[in-house]
């Protein structure tokens, strides 16, 4: 049987024509929804997508040092504290990271006395700052006259490198990273000596009682700049 006389036959088949002609008109429709689907719904996500703008936030640093020098006695925990009011934030967008320093050295003068051991932390209250940060170092000890190095991120998620992001737009990311409620307040940073004495403590002119400690209280500010990638 030739090709021509199938169709023929097919075209004689009022029930085989209707059964085609159904068909076609099923599979015309499914491939408009497809077409519509994708040109239409996945046309506007497409299209949103593409004007999604893009950023970059740049920081600039500014750092403050306050210098404290007290006299500790054997045995007592002194509280030394920084205040940082509103003003000290005026001309920044925000207080970055607080870093502190506590420095000492063996100052009795006595022959062979050992270095005093020393300890220090930071009281995570009475300022607003990202306290739960994993970076924070916020307490040290030690007994070999080195420095104490503590660390306190102020600013949620800063680190002073460069961002990346998108979406948005400027006016959001610029009021983002400007916020001076962070870092406002008063530090609370304790520090305890303990005095090793040296081999000559049992004569009753000589004796170490107390340490002279340095605290280094180094303040970062930061201004921040938001640029649109074009």
């Amino acid at each position: 049987m030739s090709e021509d006389n199938i169709f023929l036959d097919l075209g004689a088949d009022k029930r085989a024509l209707k059964h085609i002609s159904i068909f076609f008109s099923v599979l015309v429709v499914v491939l408009l929804y497809h077409a519509t689907v994708f040109f239409v719904i996945m046309g506007d996500e497409i299209s949103v997508k593409d004007k999604e703008k893009s950023f970059t936030i740049s920081f600039q640093e500014i750092e403050n040092e306050d210098i404290d020098t007290r006299t500790i006695d054997n045995g007592d925990r002194e509280v030394i504290e920084l205040e940082i009011e509103e003003d000290s934030l005026s001309g920044y967008d925000g207080f970055g990271v607080l870093f502190v320093d506590i420095e000492y050295g063996e100052t009795s003068g006595q022959f062979a006395d050992p270095c005093d051991s020393v300890s220090a932390d930071i009281s995570p209250n009475g300022v607003n700052a990202d306290w739960d940060n994993e970076n924070n170092v916020l307490a040290g000890t030690s007994s070999s006259c080195e420095t104490i190095s503590l660390i306190v991120y102020v600013f949620p998620e800063y680190n002073s490198t460069t961002k990346n992001v998108t979406g948005e737009n400027l006016e959001y990311w610029e009021s983002l990273w400007q916020n001076s409620s962070y870092g406002i307040g008063t530090f609370h940073l304790e520090v305890e000596v303990n005095v090793n004495q040296p081999l000559t403590a049992g004569i009753p002119t000589i004796q170490d009682d107390d340490e002279e400690v340095t605290i280094s209280w180094r303040s970062i500010y930061f201004t921040s700049d938001v640029q649109e990638i074009e």
